[in-house]
C-alpha cells in the first residue's frame, strides 16, 4: 500500500510538472503573439504579475470561502515574482496554485458533506454579514465550516422565502418545505464542487485555461486566450446561421430551465417528443454530462448552440413527473436571435418603418450578411411607403465591422466612415466606395449602454454625418477591434488568442474608447445605471483625439427642431419621469450597505420580499401599451400566414415594440422630421 501511494504521489507530481512546461510554452507563445499583433503591449513586469496573481485568485475564490489565510500567506510568496518566472520559463508556481485550489475545493466539499448529514437548524441566532470592501479569507478549516454553515442556512431560508409572498402560508408548511430546499441547496453545492474538481487531466487543463484567460487580460480587456471550444462559440455568437437542436429555453419562477419553444423543421421537432413547458435537467456530450441546476447557464447555453457540440443527449422532465432522454444531432439553422426583423408602425396617419438589429452577423461565404438582409427589410419597407425608418441597435454587442461599413454606406453618398490605427500608428481611412445610397430618408438610430463596437462605428458615422439623430443613451465605450490569432497555422491547433490590434476613431479625429457615443436625445432607459461601461473594465485603453487629413461632406438635414420637441416631450412625460425615478430607487437598493442579518426564516423572508414593491412598479412599467399600430410590411404578411411558429415570434416582437417608450418617442421623432 505504501508503495502504491508513493508511486501515485511521484505520477502525480510527474503529471503536474508536465503541465507546468507546458504552461509556460503557452504563455512565451502568447507573449509573441502579443508582442507582434497587440496594439499596446505591455512589459512584463511586476504590474503584471501583481495584476495576473490578485485576479486569477479572485477568479478561482471570488466569494472567499474557499482559500485559508494561511494558505493565502504561503502564496503570497509569488505575488511579485509571476514575471520572473515567465522570463525563467519557470511555471511551477502553478503546480502550487492549482494543489492549493483542489485541495481547498476538496475540503469545502467535505465540509458540504458532512453539514448534509448533520441536522442544521434554520431559526438561530446566528448573524450573517455582509461587506463588498475588504473581505478578508477565512481564518482556518474550523473558520470554513461555520461560514459554510451558516451560508447554506442563509440559502435554504432564501430558497423557501422566495417560493411565496405569504410569510404565513410559509411558516405553517415550513417542515415540510424546508425538506425540499435543503435537499436542493446541498445537491446544487455539491454538484457545483465537483464539477470543478473533475477528474486530475480534466481540472488541470480548465485551471490553466482560466489561468491564460486572466494573463490576457492584463493587456486589455478584450485580449483574451481561446481554446478552440471558445473560439468556435465566439465565432457563432456573431454568425447568421448556426448548428442548433432547434429548442429555446428560458428560466421560470423558480430558476428552472423549461422548454419555451421548438423550432419547425428542428432535429428536436422531427423528433415529437418534447413539448413546451417540459424541464431541462440534464446535457450530455460525450462523457461529459452538465446538470442544469448547477452548472452555469453559460455554459448550458454553450454546448446548445456552439457548433463544436454536434451531438447531444437531452434529460428532460415533463410535467407529469416523466423523466426522458433524447439524442440530438445538430444541423445547420438560422440563428432567429440574430436576425434582422422589421415592421411598420402606423401612426397620426403616417407610415414609420422599423429595423431590429440585434448583431452584426456575417458568414464565410458573404452571404447570410447583415447588410444584405438590412437592404431587403429597406426596400420592403419602401414598397410600402414609409415616411421614415428607425434602427433599433439597443443591446447590440457589435460583429463584424466590415457589415458594419456595408451598413454605414446604405445611407451616405461615398466618403470616409472611420479612421483605423495600429500599434505602428499606421492611420488608415476606411471608406464608403459606393456612390448612391439604399436609403436617403429620416432616419432615427436607437441606442443604449449594451450597444457597443460594431453598433458605435455605425452610430458614429450617422452622428458625423448629420445624417439621422441618435436617441438613447450612452453607448458601451469599446472603440477597438481584434482579431482572432492561432497559436500555429495547423490543422490540428487548438489555442487562439483574440487581440486588440487597431483602435477606430470617429472622421473627426474623435473616439468613443471609454466614453461611448452620446446620443442627441437622451431618453431614460430602466437599469441604465447598472449597466456595464467599458470604463469599468480594468486596464481599458484610453479616450484620445487624432487630428485627420481627410475631408467629406456633412449632411445639410437641420435637427434642430425635432431634437428641441423630442427633449421637451421627454421631460414632460410621465413615463419617463417614472423611468427616471424607478433608476435612482433601483441604484440605491442596490448599493445600499447591507445590515448584519439574523439567520431567522421571518428575518429572511423580509429581506427577500422588500424589493418586492420595486419589482411590482418595474415590472408594471415594462409592459405599459403605447397604443402603437404595429403591422408586418407587405412582403412579410403572405409568410407567417401559415406558420404557428413564425406567428407566435412575430406576436411576441409586436409587443416588445408596443411596449417600449424609446419606440415611441423614436416614431415622434420621425413625425417631426416629416412635418
Amino acid at each position: 500500500m505504501i508503495k502504491f501511494l508513493y508511486f501515485a504521489v511521484l505520477f502525480q507530481c510527474g503529471l503536474f510538472a508536465q503541465n507546468a512546461e507546458k504552461a509556460c510554452v503557452t504563455i512565451k507563445k502568447i507573449n509573441t503573439l502579443i508582442k507582434d499583433n497587440h496594439y499596446k503591449p505591455k512589459a512584463i513586469d511586476d504590474s503584471l504579475s501583481v495584476f495576473v496573481y490578485d485576479n486569477f485568485l479572485e477568479y478561482l475564490d471570488e466569494e472567499k470561502i474557499l482559500f485559508t489565510e494561511t494558505e493565502i500567506s504561503k502564496l503570497k510568496k509569488h505575488r511579485l515574482k509571476i514575471d520572473n518566472y515567465i522570463i525563467d520559463k519557470d511555471c511551477s508556481f502553478l503546480d502550487e496554485i492549482a494543489n492549493t485550489y483542489k485541495t481547498a475545493l476538496q475540503r469545502t466539499l467535505s465540509v458540504v458533506e458532512g453539514l448534509e448529514q448533520q441536522s442544521i437548524i434554520l431559526n438561530t441566532k446566528d448573524t450573517l454579514f455582509f461587506t463588498k470592501k475588504n473581505v478578508r479569507y477565512l481564518k482556518d478549516e474550523a473558520d470554513v465550516k461555520r461560514f459554510i454553515k451558516k451560508k447554506i442556512t442563509y440559502e435554504i431560508l432564501i430558497d423557501i422565502a422566495q417560493q411565496s409572498k405569504d410569510k404565513d402560508s410559509l411558516t405553517a408548511n415550513f417542515a415540510t418545505i424546508s425538506e425540499v430546499s435543503r435537499a436542493k441547496i446541498f445537491e446544487n453545492y455539491k454538484c457545483k464542487l465537483n464539477g470543478l474538481i473533475k477528474e486530475e487531466k480534466t481540472f488541470y487543463s480548465s485551471f490553466l485555461s482560466s489561468f491564460y484567460v486572466v494573463y490576457t487580460n492584463f493587456f486589455d480587456p478584450h485580449t483574451t486566450y481561446l481554446s478552440y471550444n471558445d473560439k468556435v462559440n465566439f465565432i457563432s455568437s456573431v454568425s447568421a446561421d448556426n448548428s442548433s437542436i432547434g429548442i429555446l429555453f428560458q428560466l421560470d419562477d423558480k430558476d428552472n430551465v423549461i422548454v419555451a419553444e421548438i423550432i419547425p423543421g428542428s432535429p428536436a421537432f422531427d423528433i415529437n417528443k418534447i413539448d413546451t413547458g417540459d424541464q431541462l435537467l440534464k446535457v450530455k456530450h460525450k462523457k461529459d454530462e452538465f446538470f442544469s441546476n448547477c452548472a452555469s447557464l453559460e455554459k448550458i447555453s454553450e454546448l446548445l448552440s456552439s457548433d463544436n457540440f454536434k451531438t447531444l443527449e437531452i434529460t428532460l422532465r415533463k410535467k407529469n413527473g416523466e423523466v426522458f432522454t433524447v439524442s440530438l444531432e445538430k444541423r445547420i439553422m438560422k440563428a432567429t436571435e440574430n436576425l434582422v426583423y422589421s415592421f411598420v408602425i402606423e401612426n397620426a396617419d403616417k407610415k414609420v418603418g422599423y429595423i431590429k438589429i440585434p448583431s452584426f452577423y456575417n458568414d464565410e461565404n458573404g452571404t447570410n450578411t447583415l447588410s444584405n438582409d438590412v437592404a431587403r427589410e429597406i426596400i420592403k419597407l419602401q414598397e410600402d411607403k414609409v415616411s421614415g425608418i428607425i434602427i433599433d441597435l439597443d443591446d447590440n454587442g457589435g460583429g463584424s465591422v466590415t457589415e458594419a461599413m456595408k451598413l454605414v454606406g446604405m445611407f451616405i453618398d461615398i466618403g470616409p466612415i472611420a479612421i483605423m490605427n495600429d500599434k505602428f500608428n499606421n492611420i488608415e481611412t476606411l471608406k464608403d466606395y459606393n456612390r448612391g445610397v439604399v436609403y436617403n430618408g429620416p432616419m432615427v438610430v436607437i441606442v443604449n449602454g449594451f450597444s457597443a463596437s460594431a453598433s458605435e462605428f455605425f452610430a458614429n458615422a450617422i452622428q458625423d454625418y448629420n445624417r439621422g439623430i441618435i436617441v438613447g443613451n450612452p453607448t458601451y465605450g469599446k472603440a477597438s477591434m481584434q482579431s482572432i490569432i492561432p497559436f500555429e497555422e495547423t490543422y490540428s491547433n487548438q489555442d487562439f488568442v483574440k487581440i486588440t490590434g487597431q483602435k477606430f476613431y470617429r472622421i473627426t479625429g474623435k473616439s468613443s474608447q471609454k466614453e461611448g457615443v452620446i446620443p442627441s436625445v437622451k431618453i431614460p432607459y430602466l437599469f441604465n445605471d447598472l449597466l456595464p461601461r467599458e470604463s469599468s473594465s480594468k486596464n481599458v485603453l484610453e479616450n484620445d483625439t487624432i487630428v485627420p487629413k481627410l475631408s467629406f461632406k456633412k449632411c445639410t438635414n437641420d435637427f434642430a427642431i425635432a431634437i428641441e420637441n423630442s427633449s421637451n416631450r421627454i421631460k414632460n412625460n410621465p413615463y419617463f419621469t417614472e423611468i427616471e425615478k424607478l433608476n435612482k430607487d433601483i441604484y440605491s437598493f442596490v448599493n445600499e450597505e447591507r445590515k448584519p442579518l439574523l439567520l431567522k426564516f421571518s428575518t429572511v423572508f423580509d429581506e427577500v420580499h422588500k424589493s418586492d414593491k420595486l419589482y411590482t412598479e418595474t415590472e408594471k412599467i415594462s409592459t405599459k401599451s403605447f397604443g402603437l399600430l404595429i403591422k408586418n410590411n407587405s412582403s412579410d404578411i403572405e409568410k407567417i400566414k401559415f406558420d404557428e411558429y413564425l406567428k407566435k415570434d412575430n406576436a411576441e416582437k409586436i409587443k416588445l415594440i408596443d411596449t417600449n417608450g424609446r419606440i415611441y418617442e423614436a416614431v415622434n421623432i420621425i413625425h417631426d422630421l416629416t412635418n
